[in-house]
């Protein structure tokens, strides 16, 4: 089953969070403006307001939500890490946490085939924000 919207990895990594964490709230493409600073989002690009964020978890006993993005091969090449890593740091400066879930940490999470190998992988991420 493909989604436009949806990439690789996410619908399997929102199963196993809402799993791991029955008691959050989990959004899932956020629009990257709702989660900004007004100073940030008063500069932002063209480009930059038409982004969103794979996955978020609002967790009833953390004031924080976290910011969990799936970032496949293409995160890896100069221009995205340089807007991934300004992003990171605005999210973390309006008071997000931020996890990113690479496709070489969580393989079988990207494989979209055996819940239980991708669910292990993730746990090992999430572990500090269970």
């Amino acid at each position: 089953m493909n989604d436009p919207i949806i990439g690789q990895g996410e619908r399997f990594a929102i199963k196993i969070i809402a799993e791991l964490l029955p008691e959050a709230f989990l959004e899932r493409q956020v629009p990257l403006n709702r989660l900004l600073k007004l100073s940030y989002i008063e500069d932002m690009g063209e480009r930059a307001k038409k982004e969103t964020i794979d996955i978020v978890v609002y967790r009833p006993l953390f004031r924080k939500p976290l910011i969990v993005r799936i970032q496949d091969d293409r995160h890896k090449t100069k221009a995205f890490t340089i807007i991934d890593e300004r992003q990171k740091n605005e999210l973390e400066d309006s008071n997000c946490d931020v996890l990113d879930v690479w496709k070489s940490d969580c393989p079988e999470l990207f494989k979209e085939k055996n819940l239980d190998k991708a669910k292990q992988e993730l746990i090992v991420l999430l572990k500090p924000y269970l």
